[in-house]
């Protein structure tokens, strides 16, 4: 039976949180709210729908004062799960083989603990719940490229003297590397203006002006499975077996599936690539773990020779 954990934690109660190498793996990386950790033990079915409930808007306790920013829910089939008004909770999803963990996320009221101005960023991947430590943005103006730097490691931009825009891209592989599978950029999110959607983004710019103090999360997400990786995790064989067949459809046959999209958009082309990639990744590895399994060209008969 999957395990249910709910968590209630909060964000940005200093500027610089030092996300290379980061403190704590626990509660997502977040900072856990006093008195309300941890939840008692929970179960839920596999095949049953689940959904939390509404968050309070604000919180005062143990000497802080936060305000709602998100819900996220993980390890749902349909992938993460979530809202950004309190009063409304992320959709119901279907509870799988997962453990299902539900993240209350707010940020503190008032100054951000660092002296100037700034922005306070970190990378959220909403599909395992949890802030992630790679180098995931790049400054602008920075000819030095420390600002860049310490936007990474300590999560931080300062903007007493000047804005800047701050770009989010898909995490770079380093030392730091903490996402499970590849991980998609999904949006900026603005935490103490999450709606309507805030006036300091624009796509994966994040434009802080000089004296601004922000706190801000570049949202990602893992692809959800496709119901060919579950065949796969639960058969591989039959996996790889499906996999060949398709990839030697005739031309008529690719053109004319529907689920393809549109090939006339680049995104679309693009997000197709990356999808192809992975299947490709995965058809390698599934080939690699059944290797021992095919006949061997030594051992195969000599089919249409004449004796």
């Amino acid at each position: 039976m999957p395990s249910l954990t709910i968590e209630y934690v909060y964000f940005g109660a200093t500027g610089g949180h030092t996300r290379q190498p980061r403190s704590t793996t626990s509660y997502g990386g977040f900072t856990p709210i006093p008195g309300l950790n941890p939840s008692g033990p929970a179960t839920l079915a596999p095949g049953t729908t689940y959904g939390p409930g509404p968050a309070d808007p604000h919180l005062g306790i143990a000497g802080l004062s936060l305000n709602f920013a998100f819900t996220n829910v993980s390890g749902l089939v349909e992938g993460a799960r979530t809202s950004f008004v309190a009063s409304m909770p992320p959709p119901m999803g279907t509870v799988g083989g997962d453990p299902v963990t539900v993240l209350y996320v707010y940020v503190p009221v008032g100054g951000n603990g660092h002296g100037d101005s700034g922005a306070v960023i970190d990378a959220f991947d909403a599909t395992v719940n949890s802030l992630v430590n790679n180098d995931f943005v790049t400054v602008s103006p920075d000819p030095g490229g420390t600002l860049t730097t310490e936007a990474n490691v300590d999560g931080w931009v300062d903007t007493q003297t000047s804005g800047y825009t701050i770009t989010a891209d898909h995490p770079n592989i380093g030392p730091y590397l903490a996402l499970p599978t590849i991980a998609f950029f999904d949006q900026w999110v603005d935490l103490t203006d999450p709606m309507p959607a805030s006036s300091l983004i624009s796509g994966a710019n994040l434009t802080p002006a000089q004296g601004q103090t922000v706190y801000a999360l570049a949202f990602y997400h893992d692809p959800v499975k496709t119901a060919k990786e579950i065949i796969f995790e639960k058969n591989p064989s039959e996996f790889v077996l499906k996999s060949i067949l398709e990839a030697f459809k005739g031309p008529k046959e690719n053109v004319e599936n529907p689920g393809f999209g549109n090939v006339v958009d680049p995104a679309l082309i693009a997000g197709e690539l990356r999808a192809l990639n992975q299947r490709i990744s995965g058809l390698e590895a599934g080939l690699e773990r059944l290797g021992s399994a095919f006949v061997k060209g030594a051992d195969r008969p000599q089919i249409g020779k004449k004796r």
